[in-house]
């Protein structure tokens, strides 16, 4: 279950899942029943052309993907930023 308490700013959410999918596109899922529907569709993509085209937040997502030994279609391992 989601979780907060007064006075801070942040919200634990529970069973948070990243995956890639064929295409490499990552996905952001729960089966926290709190907010498991404002996860449907969540996806990043590193493709300059697509809609939810974000670098940075892809490479971290991708870096923690391959940490685990988990494929990225498409992505290329490179140095972490500074």
């Amino acid at each position: 279950m989601a979780r907060t308490k007064p006075g801070i700013k942040s919200v634990k959410i529970e069973n948070l899942n990243i995956w890639a999918d064929g295409d490499g596109m990552i996905h952001l899922t729960t089966d926290d029943p709190d907010v498991r529907d404002d996860f449907k569709n969540t996806y990043v993509s590193n493709n300059p052309d697509h809609l939810r085209y974000h670098p940075a937040l892809y490479a971290r997502l991708a870096r923690i993907l391959r940490r685990f030994d988990k494929e990225v279609p498409g992505w290329e391992d490179e140095p972490a930023a500074n």
